[in-house]
């Protein structure tokens, strides 16, 4: 199991994808760090229409500093595993971030 940061997001301009794994039903919402290539958070909000991809989003946008409507959800809509999309984010604030988890 590799934890290269590279391995789990992708910048390609001002946007960056990142391989998620939602825990949902946690005890609390946190980034619990970087497992089999994937960025792993834990959410409060149950697994039910959409409350934890809301959250996990609300989660993102808090983390990030970046607006809500900033943040998508491009694959894994009903999965644990997500690809998600935060656009206009410049990378040094993103790397920034990613630092303080890895």
């Amino acid at each position: 199991m590799s934890n290269d940061i590279n391995d789990y997001f992708k910048i390609t301009g001002n946007d960056i994808v990142i391989k998620v794994k939602i825990v949902p039903g946690s005890s609390k919402n946190k980034i619990v760090g970087v497992y089999n290539n994937a960025l792993k958070i834990s959410i409060t909000a149950p697994p039910v229409e959409g409350k934890a991809n809301k959250e996990c989003i609300a989660y993102l946008s808090k983390y990030f500093d970046v607006a809500k409507s900033k943040i998508e959800i491009i694959s894994g809509e009903t999965s644990k595993n997500k690809l998600i999309k935060i656009y206009d984010i410049s990378q040094s604030k993103f790397l920034d971030k990613i630092e303080k988890i890895s």
